[in-house]
């Protein structure tokens, strides 16, 4: 009874480790992955970040089943061929900068995140 007890209470704390808030940036572009979602910071504004996100599922062939925006965000949901749902969040900030999240899947994949994040930010860069 006991050891059902703490076995519940290790998985309820791997559970709220794992889905903490948006990380704080402290520069003004860049990327951290954390809590199976990749978090994002661009200079540029929300509608060239919209358009390097299109661009960049169009070149990793993914499959764009919904995309959608206005004044206040944006959002692309994607397939890949095995299956996962790729989904960008894209929001300005007061500042005139965008955040962006990137999740793969219901617990993301730090490796397809990470080369999504490259590929969007190198289309903003103009590579």
């Amino acid at each position: 009874m006991l050891a059902k007890k703490i076995l519940l209470v290790c998985m309820l704390a791997v559970v709220v480790a794992g889905f903490g808030c948006a990380p704080k940036f402290v520069g003004s572009e860049g990327g951290v992955y954390q809590g199976c979602t990749m978090y994002a910071v661009s200079a540029k504004d929300m509608d060239a970040v919209y358009q390097a996100t299109l661009q960049t599922m169009e070149k990793l062939q993914l499959q764009v089943t919904t995309k959608a925006k206005d004044v206040f965000g944006a959002k692309v949901v994607a397939k890949s061929a095995d299956g996962k749902i790729i989904t960008v969040e894209i929001k300005p900030t007061e500042d005139k900068k965008t955040q962006f999240s990137i999740k793969i899947g219901a617990f993301g994949n730090e490796e397809r995140s990470r080369t999504i994040f490259a590929d969007i930010d190198a289309a903003l860069k103009g590579k």
